[in-house]
């Protein structure tokens, strides 16, 4: 029973050890206040309070504890297959790369890495209502930074406002009021400077600083 228990442990301890490896997968968004990139865990978790704090507003039929999960799950393929922008112009075998490591996590982990598999699939395939408002919370959340450092990994990866508008076209169809809210934003944002209009994006001017900014609360979802 001892020598149960001690492996039991043993084995836990491993697997939190191991996703603890997310928070050392930074990405290209910066926190709010600009001082350094964000983690992939600190997204996961912002992500999935993103989903609390707007539970009123969402469907009544969306099952709010299984779209945490998906929330916190959905990214755990980083720790293998690392982070890559998702407006990168290769991303050449990532979701082969992701797909790898969880099924590799399932077989060292079966209880656990088997349900995260699972989640990942779930939320790649968009085949849920709960995935299709974690991937639209996924997506707003790098914008609300964006205008949060005045568009500073915009101008760091010339993307410009055509391609914020088409990467994020698919939010009209899940939830239109705040596909409308981004696209002004993303208006005001241009006339600010901190993106292009045009399909190109000019040469960064690396002395540009950013401060954090407010903004708005959306009133109405």
């Amino acid at each position: 029973m001892e020598t149960r228990k001690r492996k039991l442990m043993k084995d836990l301890q491993s697997l939190l050890i191991e996703i603890d490896g997310l928070k050392s997968v930074y990405r290209k968004s910066y926190i709010s206040d600009g001082s350094r990139n964000e983690n992939s865990a600190e997204h996961s978790w912002h992500l999935a309070l993103a989903l609390m704090s707007l539970k009123p507003h969402l469907p009544k039929e969306l099952n709010i504890d299984h779209a945490i999960k998906l929330a916190l799950a959905h990214d755990i393929c980083e720790i293998g297959a690392g982070d890559v922008s998702a407006y990168a112009a290769d991303r050449t075998n990532q979701a082969e790369k992701e797909e790898a490591y969880l099924n590799s996590l399932a077989k060292r982990y079966p209880a656990f890495g088997s349900d995260i598999l699972a989640l990942w699939v779930e939320y790649e395939s968009q085949v849920s209502l709960e995935s299709h408002w974690v991937k639209l919370l996924d997506k707003l959340l790098p914008f609300l930074l964006n205008l949060a450092n005045e568009g500073r990994t915009w101008q760091e990866q010339g993307i410009t406002a055509p391609m914020v508008r088409e990467h994020n076209r698919f939010i009209d169809t899940v939830a239109p009021n705040i596909y409308q809210w981004m696209m002004r934003e993303l208006d005001d944002a241009v006339k600010k400077g901190w993106t292009t209009s045009n399909r190109i994006m000019p040469e960064l001017n690396l002395s540009r600083l950013f401060s954090g900014v407010m903004i708005e609360h959306i009133a109405e979802i």
